[in-house]
């Protein structure tokens, strides 16, 4: 069983405060925190917090922060939530990855090498920072090295909507351009959850004529700003942040929802786009929107089928897209609160730019718009 306890506050002198009454009140020695929060805060004082109570920290900058409990639901808008636990340290590990330039599918292959030296058998909780970083192809390139088996769940960092730079941190490094990975040994550690998005196809199919990786340089043979423009009829000025609401869906032969790819990035010089994940060249792409209450619907049948297969939880943890919480807004609460009551365990996460984890089928991937939702529980 996993001790834990959870504190949230809108500054960092209300989080100070209340982190070290909870030191000097909890009756558990913590040795592993969860903490999400807000680029605004001040994140090298809280590292140093952590380090000095030797508390090791898996930490993300986010776009919104959820903590939802028995007694409260909690989001956040440039705060901070944290959660204590008392994880055996024998049980993981944490480790700080730098990306170093060398591209997001060789980055994947670096963390790949570095999960296969850990344990026998590991799963992983990943926290990647960088508004360049293509996920899908550091998902890739994870899977390449460690096999299609991986159980791994995470996100993409967040900075509050403003998309100039985000972070990834433990007590005592800090990322801007990296990965914050914490390995469980299967063998003591449940890692297990879903991903599921819900968001349909609007409008016309149109093909990406011209793309590297994550960049499109034109959709239609037009300027793949030009025709974001166009077809959402708003101004340079307005991208990318109305972007992440009416993400690209990309096709797949047999498949009604495919991949979902936000916008993270505009050139607006080059009037090229770039998005949390690839976007091959040939593509056939339309706009897509979230359905509204239908979504919150679909997602709680989906909350509900996977409890019944994964009953058994002592900590929850969700990457929720940012455009879910601007497209549904306060309603939002419904879903994570369903999931708070079904597990009667807390939920820690926040809203991400990006999603990683297992899909219905085990099968890990990389998504955009997701509510994604990993359980940990201690064997």
């Amino acid at each position: 069983m996993l001790s834990h306890f959870t504190l949230y506050a809108d500054t960092f002198l209300e989080l100070e405060k209340t982190f070290k009454k909870a030191m000097s009140s909890i009756d558990f020695k913590p040795t592993l925190a969860f903490a999400f929060v807000s680029v605004s805060l001040p994140i090298t004082e809280m590292m140093r917090l952590f380090d000095t109570y030797n508390i090791d920290l898996y930490g993300v900058t986010s776009s919104g922060e959820i903590l939802f409990t028995k007694e409260e639901d909690i989001l956040l808008d440039g705060g901070g939530v944290v959660v204590l636990t008392d994880m055996n340290r024998n049980f993981y590990k944490l480790s700080m990855i730098d990306n170093e330039e060398v591209g997001s599918k060789k980055f994947g292959k670096k963390i790949g090498k570095h999960i296969l030296q850990a344990f026998p058998e590991s799963s992983v909780l990943l926290g990647a920072s960088g508004l360049h970083l293509d996920g899908k192809e550091m998902v890739e390139g994870i899977l390449d090295i460690c096999g299609n088996n991986l159980t791994m769940f995470g996100g993409l960092a967040g900075d509050d909507a403003q998309f100039e730079q985000t972070f990834v941190f433990t007590q005592n490094k800090i990322n801007n351009n990296g990965a914050v990975v914490l390995l469980f040994d299967k063998k003591h550690v449940a890692l297990n959850g879903f991903a599921y998005s819900g968001w349909v196809g609007l409008g016309a199919e149109l093909t990406v004529t011209r793309s590297k990786g994550n960049v499109v340089y034109e959709i239609d043979h037009e300027p793949a700003l030009t025709v974001y423009k166009n077809y959402l009829n708003v101004n340079e000025e307005d991208l990318p942040s109305i972007g992440i609401e009416y993400p690209l869906m990309i096709r797949k032969e047999n498949e009604t929802d495919g991949p979902l790819r936000a916008v993270l990035t505009v050139d607006r010089e080059t009037k090229t786009l770039t998005f949390a994940g690839s976007v091959p060249q040939g593509s056939i792409i339309s706009f897509s929107t979230s359905p509204g209450f239908e979504i919150m619907e679909s997602t709680r049948q989906k909350i509900i089928d996977y409890y019944e297969k994964a009953p058994l939880a002592d900590l929850l943890i969700l990457f929720s897209c940012v455009a879910r919480h601007l497209a549904l807004g306060p309603l939002i609460t419904s879903e994570i609160k369903l999931a708070a009551i079904k597990w009667k365990k807390p939920i820690i996460g926040f809203f991400s730019y990006g999603e990683i984890g297992n899909n219905m089928n085990n099968q890990c991937d990389f998504y955009n718009q997701t509510f994604t939702l990993a359980s940990i529980n201690i064997l």
